[in-house]
């Protein structure tokens, strides 16, 4: 194979390759692949690297490049940061690099060229910045959340859990599946069961079920994930998300036996309002018999009252007085007082058992009554009583 061919397979390699030599690492060789990494043009050929590059020195090339002089040994580098100046632009780029001494003859001190061979790994490298800055973010999202994460291999019988599962389940570290299982109350086993089953179907599964610990005591615990296979579409096993729901779940119990108390209260004054009603509608009705018959022996007096006073009047009509008969006529209007008096009691009372419509009265007129009847009264005390019109 001639030089030219030899050059032209160099120029086309698929990988990036420049030749460097002397001491200030004039570039010899440089191939299309490597000037396409760089961002550069042919005419970087036969000037130094830090003519070309700026910052070579800054980044570490150059000490690279003289620790290979040195040593006579090839430098190896994964995922190597540079940054470049792209169309004006300076970007930051990953290689994976080998610096490969060249020597002449086997006596040569120094080499008398260094291969620098140069993967772009920037894509492979920004991709796994992303994964790791997501994976950062989950983590930060369960730590906060005091979320757990809970695999299971069912062909190995085995689950891989991260430390806050691990606390979940009461365990130090991951355990065969079916400590876990056991781990489950037994009442609830059927829960966890059932959505599994639901979930070889659907993908995705959720459930709640307690956790009874060796001194028996209890917490609460929810599992959401999706069901795993393989290549083929076997049923491999489960990944999902754990929490500790015991707190909401007491708040739950709480509320649920305050709203029950709380029901049965009501209950007790729904029955006890009722027993009132029936007593009220039992007093109501012992007072209306009361006042009816109140009613009839209050007024039985009084027509005896009025049947003798106007015999009286009667057979005395011709011996009377003028003084004797206005006194007659007082003691006959305050019977017919009385009498209507009862009327109204009664009357009242059927006020408060029925809805009536209300009528103006003359206040006047009921004053000058109250005064009649209060006249000696009055008179004793030798009281003076003045009413404005009402």
């Amino acid at each position: 194979m001639n030089a030219a061919n030899l050059n032209h397979l160099f120029m086309q390699a698929p990988v990036a390759i420049c030749i460097v030599s002397g001491s200030n690492y004039k570039i010899e060789l440089i191939n299309e692949r490597m000037l396409e990494f760089l961002g550069r043009t042919p005419d970087i050929v036969g000037l130094p690297i830090e003519a070309t590059f700026t910052e070579a020195k800054k980044q570490g090339l150059i000490s690279i490049l003289d620790q290979v002089t040195e040593t006579r040994q090839p430098y190896y580098a994964s995922n190597f940061p540079a940054v470049l100046l792209i169309n004006g632009i300076r970007e930051t780029r990953y290689f994976s690099l080998i610096f490969q001494p060249y020597f002449l003859t086997p006596e040569d001190k120094e080499p008398n060229a260094i291969f620098c061979v140069a993967h772009n790994t920037t894509e492979q490298v920004l991709i796994l910045q992303k994964l790791d800055e997501e994976k950062q973010r989950t983590s930060l999202a369960l730590e906060v959340g005091e979320l757990g994460m809970l695999s299971t291999d069912w062909e190995k019988n085995f689950a891989n859990a991260d430390k806050r599962a691990n606390e979940i389940f009461g365990f130090t570290q991951s355990r065969p599946l079916e400590d876990y299982i056991n781990r489950i109350h037994p009442d609830d086993r059927n829960i966890r069961e059932e959505a599994l089953a639901e979930g070889r179907k659907a993908g995705n599964f959720d459930f709640e079920v307690r956790l009874l610990f060796d001194d028996g005591s209890i917490r609460w615990m929810r599992s959401r994930g999706f069901i795993q296979r393989d290549i083929e579409n076997k049923l491999r096993g489960s990944f999902g998300i754990v929490q500790d729901i015991t707190s909401q779940k007491k708040f739950e119990l709480a509320l649920h036996k305050m709203v029950e108390e709380r029901t049965k209260e009501l209950e007790l004054s729904n029955q006890s309002l009722s027993q009132l009603n029936e007593e009220l509608a039992r007093s109501n009705s012992n007072l209306q018999e009361f006042t009816r018959a109140a009613s009839h022996d209050l007024k039985e007096p009084i027509r005896k009252l009025d049947f003798f006073i106007d015999r009286l009047k009667s057979s005395l009509a011709n011996k009377l007085n003028a003084e004797e008969k206005a006194s007659f006529e007082r003691v006959e209007n305050a019977t017919d007082r009385m009498r209507f008096l009862i009327d109204d009691l009664l009357e009242y009372f059927h006020l408060a058992q029925s809805q009536q419509d209300g009528e103006k009265i003359d206040l006047n007129d009921k004053i000058r009554i109250i005064l009649n009847d209060l006249e000696l009264l009055v008179r004793e005390k030798k009281a003076t009583v003045e009413v404005e019109n009402l």
